[in-house]
């Protein structure tokens, strides 16, 4: 029944899709842009409360972040799942974006990968505590919908430093949800 609900709410989702590009999120599914939010601009979802509060300055519930648009660079302070400084590059890459950066914990480096399938669909891949994939739909100029599945571990948040066991890392699937508009 649950995988019969979520297909059919991807289906409806496909098709009341506009050819509008989104205005979306400035984080991946765990990763950051190396782009804020525009001054007066917020992204509200699950999980999304971020709020541009100055020129290339945001914050909210992913943290404290500041972009620097000229040179493709970002740094911020995250708070989930640790409050740990980041750097992220946005260099060029085609068609498509690539962020790779390093933070101070649990893991030191992290990166992402967002390419267009369509001109409403975006296929998303990350590597950060673990590896994980999938699309970010624009369903239309303020409406995202991020559909992913990752292979992650929860135990370095546990402030516990060493080895991971494969035997650590669990399938995860999610969606997320997110608006953009202007206060």
């Amino acid at each position: 029944m649950y995988i019969k609900f979520i297909l059919a709410f991807v289906a409806v989702a496909t098709i009341t899709m506009t050819s509008a590009e989104a205005d979306e999120p400035t984080w991946l599914f765990t990763v950051p842009k190396a782009e804020t939010l525009e001054e007066g601009y917020y992204t509200l979802g699950f999980i999304y409360a971020d709020f541009g509060i100055a020129e290339n300055l945001e914050i909210g519930l992913h943290g404290l972040k500041y972009s620097m648009p000229e040179s493709n660079l970002a740094f911020g302070i995250s708070l989930f799942p640790l409050a740990t400084p980041y750097l992220v590059l946005t260099p060029d890459a085609g068609s498509g974006k690539l962020h790779i950066g390093v933070k101070a914990a649990p893991y030191i480096f992290f990166a992402g990968l967002e390419t267009p399938i369509s001109d409403k669909v975006k296929f998303v891949a990350e590597l950060n505590n673990g590896v994980g994939a999938g699309v970010r739909i624009s369903l239309d100029r303020d409406w995202t919908l991020d559909l992913f599945a990752a292979f992650m571990t929860l135990q370095p948040y546990k402030y516990r430093y060493g080895l991971v066991e494969i035997e650590d890392f669990y399938p995860i699937p999610g969606i997320l949800v997110a608006y953009s508009g202007r206060m």
